[in-house]
């Protein structure tokens, strides 16, 4: 998947009239998960037929953000990735809806017809089977074929992407299952649903210091909204921007230094620059070990330089295997 530079229309009374007739793929999109990527390249094959334009429409925020705050996801992709993404999935342009009570108020048949219809006039709407939209979610794919006719479009709908998984299991790959794997510190299986690496975005922040005094300085980092993996130790990559480094990446308490809070924090692997308040990209590739209590620091030490060993082999095995993979 290729980086791309995102068009963003903000709301759709922002479409100008050269996106009109275009191909509409309308969700939350988070992840931009293998069924995403599914639905965007049917909707970029059907695009490509009438050299239409391929338009996702998503929702920021979250719409459980407005109507049961206490039950709205963490994000897996902040807005301006999951844009970054979708166009790099095939999206020219990602229309982001102001997620408002008028909006989420609006049944599903005015929905179509005020905001789809009138605003966009799609050729085609491409959809899972699972779709749903307008106030309480009553809209479905139903829906949208009784309002093909008279709104002008046509209606595709794309199957669920089936994952089998290492205990030779189907699932469904969905955001929701991500969030269980993440949750479950499964960082293997959310990955091979998204197709790349799970990633958290954040600022270097100042912390207490405490693995510089053990002889491995952290990177600190304050990550606003987004899910954050089950407690663990990861092998990762961390994207500086410039430059990319392999990751020691600890998520936990610091039970062994007296932590009471949740802190994600990583030792990179040959870097010495000062980082603090730099943007950094952190990339979860592996699970490496539960967290635990150890009985001194000297023993914490210790373990943190077999896990950096650890960390380093699964990166360099995981950079091999891609340069195969690409060399095939």
């Amino acid at each position: 998947m290729e980086d791309a530079n995102p068009t963003i229309i903000e709301g759709v009374d922002a479409v100008a009239d050269h996106w009109r007739g275009a191909v509409l793929t309308v969700g939350n999109f988070d992840g931009v998960h293998r069924g995403h990527q599914r639905i965007l390249r049917k909707a970029r094959a059907l695009a490509r037929v009438s050299s239409a334009a391929v338009l996702a429409m998503t929702f920021d925020p979250h719409p459980l953000k407005l109507l049961r705050p206490d039950a709205a996801p963490k994000l897996i992709t902040p807005f301006a990735e999951k844009a970054r993404l979708l166009a790099a999935s095939g999206a020219d342009a990602v229309i982001r809806l102001s997620t408002n009570k008028p909006l989420l108020a609006l049944s599903a048949d005015d929905f179509v017809r005020d905001v789809l219809v009138k605003q966009i006039h799609p050729s085609y709407i491409v959809e899972g089977p699972d779709f749903g939209f307008g106030r309480g979610r009553e809209g479905n794919i139903d829906t949208l074929r009784e309002h093909s006719a008279k709104g002008g479009f046509q209606v595709a709908v794309v199957e669920p992407y089936q994952l089998r998984t290492a205990d030779d299991a189907n699932l469904t790959v969905s955001s929701s299952a991500i969030r269980v794997a993440l949750t479950a510190g499964n960082v293997r299986l959310a990955n091979e649903c998204m197709g790349r690496p799970f990633t958290m975005f954040g600022q270097v922040v100042h912390g207490a210091a405490e693995g510089r005094k053990l002889g491995y300085p952290t990177i600190n980092l304050d990550f606003s909204g987004q899910i954050i993996p089950g407690e663990g130790v990861y092998a990762g990559v961390a994207d500086l921007g410039d430059r990319r480094r392999t990751a020691a990446i600890s998520v936990g308490l610091r039970p062994t230094l007296g932590g009471t809070s949740l802190v994600v924090e990583a030792f990179l692997l040959d870097e010495s620059d000062d980082l603090y308040d730099r943007r950094v990209r952190l990339e979860f590739h592996t699970f490496v070990r539960a967290q635990r209590r150890f009985e001194s620091r000297e023993a914490l030490t210790a373990q943190i330089g077999v896990d950096i060993e650890v960390v380093r082999e699964a990166i360099t095995v995981e950079r091999l295997a891609g340069e195969r993979t690409e060399a095939h």
